[in-house]
């Protein structure tokens, strides 16, 4: 009962960090790359989904987050591309099967 007591203000930074876990993007670390990851969050690609989304159907609803988890990365990594900040190459992503 003590121990739980002493670890309950920790439990808010735990859910943040479970939460942040979860981003398919880096955190930002200059002003170019806030700018992209603005731009990879409003994409055509990632309002689709959100459209597509079906809160009741956990099984599609998981696969469509990944979908776009995918579209936000994507976006993001052309955006940077684009700005000559990204590598051109590079590892695929893991995607689950489908």
């Amino acid at each position: 009962m003590t121990r739980a007591l002493l670890l309950a203000p920790l439990l808010p930074l735990l859910v943040l960090a479970a939460c942040r876990a979860n981003d398919p993007l880096p955190p930002p670390a200059n002003a170019a790359e806030e700018a992209c990851r603005k731009e990879a969050q409003d994409s055509t690609a990632v309002d689709r989904g959100y459209e597509r989304i079906n809160l009741q159907n956990v099984t599609q609803r998981q696969r469509v987050m990944g979908e776009i988890g995918l579209a936000e990365r994507e976006a993001y990594l052309r955006c940077m591309r684009l700005k000559g900040l990204a590598a051109p190459g590079g590892v695929q992503p893991v995607r689950p099967p489908q």
